[in-house]
């Protein structure tokens, strides 16, 4: 029997459909609730579903669970910092934490997204978001619902298969196979190269953000370089931080006329709900056309958070995004001087490219 080709028009699509549904639900409801100002961890919360959007059911289960987990994790830790004072040393400590056991988790997994912005931006916001201890209760039950919803929906496609895929199999996208995983990963030399690239970016590119004088959020250049830089067997190119600054600013430019234009949080939903969903058609196929839609979804939502004008906001997020794919570069270049030196290329930069 012949098995009828797969439709090219639901490529993507259901995965896009889960994400902006993982992420927009929860985010609804705490505007309803008139609870915006805890918009954030939601958001992170709900970037649990994009992990292992391909795998098998089985296999993605557990992906999406340990995802959610570290993603909880990550938030646990910032808003710990918060509570501490958010003193930079603190950050920078629990950065580096985050980064170790985000590359390893992400490389065990070997699952997509295999960069570690996801937890890096979940801990990094929310050691900034002003919290009370009288908060934590709240927060703690958005995170876990947040989490759990997103697990659900991220496994809700197994229901939805078992009862359409045998009379419409064309209208479903194929799965991957199943992927080998193995602890032995984090004893070879290729991960811990891949920590240090990821450690040492981080902390060069925040430090320098925060000695630059009139521009705030130097997280943004810290996200820019470990979402430049790549995960464990891949290659660094120049071509990967450029489509990020380009990305970035265009995406900037929309996210400030809309912010300018003072939506109210519903807006800011539909704003969300509609850049998770194209991010994921598009993060495949073009990460600057991605960023087109993920920006506008990460300032509007981080806004609701932590209000501040958005022509100030602009300038920060073009001008860290610059000096973090600057940072993302210069690494590029080392670690090519490093490979010609010892004759092999390093873990984070090897055969397979990134693009």
């Amino acid at each position: 029997m012949t098995t009828p080709a797969h439709s090219t028009r639901t490529i993507n699509l259901e995965g896009a459909a889960r994400a902006a549904v993982a992420g927009g639900a929860p985010l609804a409801l705490l505007i309803a609730l008139d609870m915006p100002g805890y918009a954030a961890f939601a958001m992170f919360a709900g970037f649990t579903a994009i992990f292992g959007a391909t795998e098998p059911y089985r296999q993605r289960a557990v992906t999406t669970g340990v995802a959610g987990g570290m993603q909880a994790l990550c938030m646990t830790a910032g808003i710990g910092v918060a509570l501490a004072g958010g003193q930079l040393w603190m950050q920078a400590v629990g950065l580096v934490l985050v980064l170790v056991v985000a590359v390893g988790t992400l490389s065990v997994l070997r699952t997509i997204p295999a960069q570690p912005i996801f937890p890096v931006f979940a801990f990094l916001v929310s050691s900034l978001v002003p919290v009370r201890p009288a908060d934590v209760p709240v927060i703690a039950t958005i995170i876990v619902c947040s989490v759990v919803w997103a697990w659900l929906v991220a496994m809700s496609g197994s229901v939805l298969r078992l009862v359409l895929h045998p009379r419409a199999p064309r209208r479903f996208r194929p799965l991957a196979e199943r992927k080998h995983r193995s602890l032995a990963v984090l004893r070879t030399p290729a991960l811990w190269e891949t920590v240090a690239l990821n450690v040492v970016g981080a902390l060069v590119a925040g430090a320098v953000a925060e000695t630059i004088p009139g521009l705030g959020h130097p997280y943004w250049a810290v996200i820019a370089v470990v979402s430049t830089l790549p995960a464990l067997r891949q290659r660094h190119t120049v071509f990967r931080a450029f489509q990020r600054f380009i990305g970035t600013i265009g995406g900037t430019v929309i996210a400030v006329g809309i912010l300018l234009l003072e939506p109210s949080a519903w807006w800011i939903v539909v704003i969300a709900v509609v850049g998770q969903f194209f991010a994921e058609i598009f993060v495949a196929r073009h990460y600057a056309v991605c960023l087109l839609f993920l920006t506008p979804l990460a300032l509007a939502v981080s806004w609701l958070s932590l209000p501040e004008a958005p022509e100030l906001l602009a300038l920060d997020r073009v001008a860290q995004t610059t000096l973090g794919a600057l940072v993302s570069v210069a690494l590029l270049f080392v670690g090519r001087g490093i490979e010609r030196r010892r004759g092999r290329a390093l873990g984070a930069t090897s055969a397979i490219r990134t693009v």
